[in-house]
């Protein structure tokens, strides 16, 4: 079982930095690589979680009434067999995306309200606020984006034990049957560009022995690629004044 690390961002003496490759752009296809500091924290986007959450709740809420209409037209009647097709193929589907959308917009709407950091990477491990996972890198076996990249999928050295919820933005739609010793990051909808949360998570977890998968579920080749480093660059922080 996986336990809690004591801090992730304590402060510290040094100032320590991960280089990962540039933002893919029409402008520039092939970008240069990028310093990013650590730790990365990062807070939810609140006008994205706001309006996501409204857009997600106006499609729960069709498909909730496209759900009562269908009761309502086949209750008391004798069913065609284009009733049947309806009752039993459209009236399950409607029922699953109103669920769906109606849990991903109070997730997003929760998210838009929250008063702290939400995600948290450092050089010793990342740290899921919302979850409250807490794992040092060392304990990453493998790391995957998955697709539309709002994602990562983690596989631990052990199983997992903190409950994630299944809405948000990045997990829904994936893995309805989770596994003991998987995880889903969302990195989707936060005040720091995905791009760099995920290529740091993919940079960290490969400098510390982990296996990155390059290939997305959809087939699609992750790009740009990896650069191949050491580990984390470690500055000296000038002495405070």
């Amino acid at each position: 079982m996986l336990k809690t690390m004591t801090s992730l961002s304590e402060s510290a003496t040094t100032t320590e930095t991960v280089v990962i490759p540039g933002e893919l752009k029409l402008s520039n296809p092939v970008p240069p690589p990028i310093t990013v500091p650590l730790p990365i924290v990062a807070w939810p986007h609140g006008p994205k979680n706001f309006w996501l959450g409204l857009l997600s709740f106006l499609i729960g809420a069709l498909s909730g009434i496209l759900s009562v209409a269908i009761l309502l037209g086949t209750s008391g009647v004798s069913l065609s067999l284009l009733d049947g097709v309806i009752f039993l193929v459209v009236l399950p589907l409607s029922l699953f995306t109103g669920v769906s959308f109606t849990g991903a917009a109070l997730t997003c709407w929760w998210d838009a309200i929250r008063n702290g950091p939400v995600l948290e990477i450092t050089a010793e491990g990342l740290r899921d606020h919302r979850s409250g996972l807490s794992v040092p890198w060392s304990a990453v076996r493998c790391a995957r984006m998955l697709s539309r990249a709002l994602s990562v999928d983690l596989q631990l050295s052990g199983p997992v034990t903190n409950w994630q919820n299944p809405f948000r933005v990045g997990v829904l739609f994936h893995r309805y049957r989770p596994k003991p010793d998987h995880v889903i990051v969302s990195i989707a909808n936060l005040d720091v560009r995905v791009h760099i949360f995920a290529y740091a998570i993919f940079t960290l977890t490969q400098q510390n022995g982990g296996e990155v998968i390059s290939k997305m579920p959809s087939g699609v080749e992750m790009y740009p690629r990896l650069i191949a480093r050491g580990g984390p660059v470690n500055v000296p922080s000038s002495p405070a004044g």
